[in-house]
């Protein structure tokens, strides 16, 4: 019997749905893996948290919003326990790259599955069946980014003291504030910032399942380039919020928040130093022009512009793994 032809319409809807449906899988896959090792960690007292795009997942509620790619998972941890990091990665079944080590001073370290590792270099050894097949299975989790004390990105966001807040990811404003702070932002930073304000409330302090506006604007108030880049992202971001399909009463508080948080960002009084580096303005560089390393590009390969800003600073640069 012949098969029935299908609407064009019907493969299109069925290989979104498929698609998405790998997404969320890989998303879920990385997230277990994270809160495994966050888990082992807190064992033996090496705290360890999420950051980048799985930590905004984990503080929002609507998951069928933030069906996007994740390329690895990115985590914060302290200093002074970089040791006992390294080593529990190791129990885990990892491999620390020190290559990446090297290319950021140790400020930042990457573990790469074991697996994984002895297969990229089977031509070598031509023993990878020697791998543990446990450890084999997790190399869809990719690698794992771990910044330590200060996520050095665009500007520098300082979680040391702050890393104890929730018990699986950086709190809700560390995590807005590391997104808002990049420079040129991707559609898929974006995404994550809007979810982000959709899903989770504002407050003016710590408290649970809150977005501490008010740490965001203190961390503004005291450096120049910060707040400027923020400013501009918050305006960028309002502009295009049309281009996200939200329902009604979703863009209304989500565009509510946005300009909650410049207000608030507005208003909070700026230190000397800031005042003193805002005459200079754009004259010198404000922020890190930073090298990317084990990136993927966005879904669309380009980075949204604020229209305020006509080029990135000359000046600095750093290197930088890349936060998913």
């Amino acid at each position: 019997m012949r098969e029935a032809r299908r609407h064009p319409g019907e493969r299109e809807v069925s290989e979104v749905a498929s698609s998405d449906g790998k997404r969320e899988a890989r998303a879920e896959t990385l997230m277990a893996e994270a809160v495994r090792i966050i888990d082992a960690g807190r064992d033996v007292g090496v705290a360890l948290r999420l950051t980048g795009g799985l930590a905004i997942r984990r503080h929002c509620t609507d998951l069928a919003f933030l069906t996007r790619d994740y390329s690895d998972i990115d985590m914060v941890g302290l200093a002074a326990q970089a040791v006992a990091a390294r080593d529990l990665f190791e129990r885990l079944g990892y491999a620390e790259d020190y290559h990446v080590t090297q290319a950021t001073g140790g400020c930042q370290r990457q573990f790469v599955p074991l697996g994984r590792l002895l297969e990229s270099h089977a031509h070598v050894l031509k023993r990878a069946r020697l791998a543990d097949e446990a450890v084999r299975s997790r190399l869809a989790t990719g690698h794992v980014d771990v910044f330590f004390d200060v996520m050095r990105m665009d500007h520098d966001v300082v979680i040391r003291e702050r890393i104890a807040l929730d018990d699986y990811a950086i709190s809700p404003a560390d995590a807005l504030l590391t997104k808002l702070q990049i420079g040129k932002l991707t559609g898929k930073d974006v995404h994550d910032i809007v979810a982000l304000v959709k899903d989770v409330r504002l407050g003016c302090d710590d408290t649970p399942g809150r977005i501490n506006t008010a740490h965001i604007a203190d961390e503004c108030c005291r450096d120049w380039g910060m707040y400027f880049d923020i400013m501009n992202n918050l305006d960028l971001i309002i502009e295009r919020l049309d281009d996200w399909n939200l329902q009604p009463v979703d863009e209304r508080r989500v565009r509510a928040a946005l300009a909650t948080i410049q207000g608030a960002i507005s208003a909070e009084e700026k230190t000397f130093r800031w005042r003193l580096r805002a005459r200079l303005g754009r004259r010198l560089p404000w922020r890190r022009e930073v090298e990317e390393t084990g990136s993927e590009p966005d879904a669309d390969g380009s980075a949204l512009r604020s229209p305020y800003v006509s080029g990135p600073p000359a000046g600095a640069s750093s290197t930088r793994l890349h936060s998913s």
